[in-house]
C-alpha cells in the first residue's frame, strides 16, 4: 500500500513537472489533446509553419494564434499552489529525527531516497552517498555558506582527497585518513570519536566567542549607521546654516542699498521741485521783461515827453530786478558714493564660511615680504550651550514622522513630548530611554501641547483640557473657550495651568481640579493672536504674538511690561519673529526663530544668539529648561537635543 509520502512524491514527479524541461511547471498551457506543457517550452518548439506535433501522442496543433492562446491548466496551477505553500513551511530534518537528536529546520531535499536534510545531515549525506541529488527548499539559498564549504574540503585528507579523515594527530593537531596513519607512526593518534571530548568544548567556547563577535560587529554596523545618520543631520544642519547666513547677509546689503537708492531718489525729487519753482519764476520774468521792451518801444516811436519821461523809473526798476536774478546759479551739491574698501575687502578677499571636519583649521604662515593687513577680528561673545547629545523619537510602531509641538520636564527630570502626528505623548529619559507612550482617553484625538504640574499632565487637544494621572488615566475633560487649531499651554509651578487662546489674545488658567482661577488679558495691548507662552518665577507671562511678531511681556493683573518686536544683531536691526518660548529658574528667556535660538534678559532686553545651526539646530520646534540647566530642543526632523546652559 502506498504511503502518503509516496504518493505526494509521485504528484510531485509526475503531475506536476513538465515533460519537456522535467522542472516545475511555468504558465502551464494545455494543448487541444489535453496534455500540458509549459508555455515557454511550447513557444520554443514551434517551428515557421506555427505548427507544433505533441511531444506525447504526436497529434499536430496550429499555433497561428500564438502559444498565449491556448487555455490555461488551472488544475495544475491550484496544484503548484497547494504543494508550494506546503513547501514553504518549516520541515523538519529527517535523519535528525530519526537519531533522536534536537529538531533541525531541514534547508534540503535528497531527490534520490526522499529525505529532508539539515546543513550538516547534507554533508554526511553526500559523503555517504556522493552520487545522490539535492535540491534547496523554497526560501533557503542554494550557494553554500563559507563553513559548510571548507568543512566540505576539510572531511577528506589533504594528502589523499578522495578519502575521508578517520584519526585526529595531536602531534601535528590536525585529521589524517587511514592511509597516513602509518606516515604519522610515531606521533600521538587518536580515532576522531575520542578526539570529540577534548575538541568539543574548545569549539563551543569558540562558538561563544564568535557570538560575541557577531554582536560586537553588530553593535559597529549600529554605530556606523548611527553616525552616518549624524553626518546626514549635520550635512542639512549646516546646509541650512549657509542658506540662512548668505539670506541674511544677503538682506543686509541690499536693506542698505534699499536705503542709499531711496536718500538719492529723495534728494533727486527735492532738487526737483526747486528746479520747477525757479524756472516758473525765470519764465514770468522773462514774458514780464519782453512785454515791457516792447511797451518802450511804442513809447517811444510815437509817445508824449510825459510818458517818455515817466518811462526811465518803469524800465529801470525792471533791469534792477533782472540783475537780482540773472546772478549766477548757485552750486547745487551733487551726490557722490563712498563704497567702503575695508567691507569690499572682506567680501572679495576673504571666505565667509569655512569647512572643517573634526579639527580648527591652523593659520598658514604668510611669507615675508607678503603681509596683507589684518581685519580686525570683532569680538565674539562667549559661547553659553554646550551640546550634551541627541536622540530620535522616531519608533518602529510610529505610522507617521514625528512632529513634535509640545515638551515638558517631570520633576524626576524626565521628558515629556507631544507627537501630534502620531496622536502620542512620549516620554523618555533625559538621556533618550522610551519609559511610556500614552494615548488619549478619546480616540482620534491628536494632542498639541503638554505641561506637568502637581503630579498631573495637562494635555490640549483640539479645543479640550484633558488632566490625566502621570499613568495617562483621565482626571478631567474640559471644553476650551474660543475654536484654535492649537492651545498652547504652560503650568505655574503646582497652581495651575496658563491656556494661550489665540485670537482672544488672552489666557485662561486652570487649578488641578479643572476650575478656571482666572482669565488674563493685557491691559491697553491690541495684539493680533496669541501662541507660545511661558511664565516666570514672578508670576509674569511672556507670550508670542505671532500676528504682530513680537513678544508681550505682563503679569496677573494684565499690565503690560514690555513689547518686544525687533532687537539688534551684529549692528544690523531685525525684525522678530517669536515661535516656541520657555524661561530657566533664573527668569532668562529663551525664543525659537527658523533655525536658531534667541536668548533675552528677563526684562526683555535681548542679549544674543544662543543657538544656530552650526550648533545641529535643524528647525527648532518646541524648547524646555530643567533646573539643572539643560536646555532640551524638539526639532523639525523629530530629533530632541540636549545642551548644557552657562548663561552667567
Amino acid at each position: 500500500m502506498a504511503t502518503s509520502s509516496t504518493i505526494t512524491d509521485l504528484i510531485q514527479n509526475d503531475l506536476l513537472n513538465c515533460k519537456v524541461c522535467l522542472n516545475r511547471f511555468k504558465h502551464p498551457k494545455m494543448l487541444p489533446c489535453a496534455h500540458t506543457y509549459c508555455q515557454s517550452c511550447l513557444e520554443s518548439m514551434m517551428g515557421p509553419n506555427r505548427k507544433i506535433h505533441c511531444p506525447e501522442c504526436r497529434e499536430e496543433v496550429d499555433l497561428s494564434g500564438g502559444v498565449g492562446k491556448l487555455r490555461t491548466n488551472f488544475h495544475i496551477n491550484s496544484l503548484l499552489d497547494i504543494f508550494e505553500s506546503k513547501e514553504s513551511e518549516e520541515v523538519s530534518c529527517t535523519s535528525c529525527v530519526a537519531a533522536g537528536k534536537s529538531k533541525f529546520c531541514a534547508v534540503v531535499r535528497c531527490q534520490t531516497c526522499l529525505v529532508y536534510l539539515c546543513t550538516l545531515c547534507k554533508i554526511i549525506h553526500l559523503t555517504t552517498f556522493p552520487t545522490h541529488t539535492v535540491s534547496c527548499l523554497p526560501g533557503f539559498n542554494s550557494s553554500s555558506c563559507e563553513a559548510e564549504a571548507m568543512m566540505q574540503k576539510k572531511i577528506y585528507c589533504q594528502l589523499h582527497p578522495k578519502a575521508l579523515v578517520n584519526y585526529f594527530c595531536h602531534t601535528c593537531n590536525s585529521v589524517i585518513c587511514t592511509s597516513c596513519f602509518y606516515i604519522h607512526a610515531k606521533h600521538r593518534k587518536v580515532p576522531l570519536a575520542g578526539a570529540v571530548e577534548t575538541i568539543q568544548p574548545l569549539v563551543m567556547k569558540l562558538v561563544g566567542r564568535l557570538k560575541t563577535d557577531v554582536q560586537s560587529l553588530v553593535q559597529q554596523e549600529q554605530d556606523l549607521n548611527e553616525a552616518m545618520n549624524q553626518i546626514k543631520v549635520t550635512e542639512c544642519s549646516l546646509i541650512s546654516m549657509i542658506e540662512s547666513t548668505l539670506t541674511e547677509v544677503l538682506n543686509n546689503l541690499i536693506k542698505q542699498g534699499d536705503t542709499i537708492k531711496a536718500t538719492l531718489s529723495d534728494y533727486v525729487r527735492e532738487q526737483e521741485e526747486l528746479c520747477k519753482v525757479t524756472k516758473a519764476n525765470l519764465q514770468l520774468q522773462i514774458k514780464k521783461a519782453e512785454d515791457t521792451r516792447e511797451f518802450s518801444e511804442q513809447v517811444l516811436q510815437s509817445g508824449k515827453a510825459r510818458e517818455i519821461v515817466c518811462l526811465q523809473s518803469i524800465v529801470e526798476d525792471l533791469v534792477n530786478a533782472n540783475q537780482a536774478l540773472n546772478r549766477p546759479p548757485e552750486h547745487k551739491a551733487s551726490p557722490n558714493l563712498t563704497v567702503n574698501e575695508s567691507v569690499n575687502n572682506i567680501i572679495s578677499q576673504s571666505n565667509l564660511f569655512s569647512l572643517t571636519f573634526g579639527e580648527t583649521p591652523k593659520a598658514k604662515a604668510t611669507p615675508a615680504g607678503n603681509e596683507r593687513q589684518k581685519t580686525p577680528l570683532i569680538p565674539q561673545p562667549k559661547q553659553k550651550a554646550f551640546s550634551l547629545h541627541c536622540f530620535n523619537t522616531n519608533l518602529q510602531n510610529d505610522e507617521y514622522d514625528p512632529k513634535l509641538t509640545g515638551i515638558s520636564i517631570s520633576r524626576d527630570g524626565d521628558i515629556i513630548v507631544v507627537d501630534e502626528e502620531n496622536s502620542v505623548l512620549k516620554w523618555y529619559s533625559i538621556d533618550g530611554y522610551l519609559k511610556v507612550i500614552i494615548s488619549l482617553p478619546d480616540e482620534g484625538e491628536a494632542p498639541c501641547s503638554v505641561a506637568i504640574f502637581d503630579y498631573t499632565i495637562a494635555c490640549s487637544a483640539s479645543n479640550r483640557l484633558y488632566l490625566l494621572e502621570m499613568d495617562g488615566t483621565l482626571v478631567k475633560k474640559l471644553n476650551l473657550r474660543g475654536s484654535e487649531s492649537a492651545y498652547p499651554i504652560a503650568a505655574y509651578e503646582d497652581e495651575y495651568v496658563a491656556v494661550s487662546e489665540g485670537t482672544l489674545c488672552s489666557l485662561s488658567l486652570y487649578d488641578v481640579n479643572g476650575h478656571v482661577v482666572s482669565r488674563v488679558k493685557p491691559c491697553g495691548y491690541e495684539g493680533v493672536r496669541f501662541l507660545f507662552l511661558a511664565i516666570n518665577s514672578s508670576e509674569e507671562f511672556i507670550v508670542a504674538d505671532i500676528g504682530k511678531k513680537c513678544i508681550v511681556i505682563f503679569n496677573k493683573h494684565g499690565l503690560v511690561f514690555t513689547v518686544c518686536d525687533q532687537l539688534t544683531m551684529h549692528g544690523v536691526n531685525c525684525a522678530l519673529n517669536p515661535y516656541s518660548i520657555c524661561t530657566d529658574k533664573d527668569d532668562n528667556i529663551l525664543v525659537t526663530q527658523r533655525n536658531r535660538i534667541l536668548l533675552f534678559w528677563p526684562d526683555g532686553t535681548f542679549r544674543q544668539e544662543l543657538l544656530s545651526t552650526a550648533d545641529g539646530l535643524h528647525k527648532p520646534r518646541v524648547i524646555a529648561v530643567d533646573h539643572s540647566y539643560k536646555l532640551i530642543v524638539a526639532q523639525g526632523n523629530g530629533f530632541i537635543s540636549v545642551f548644557k546652559l552657562d548663561l552667567f
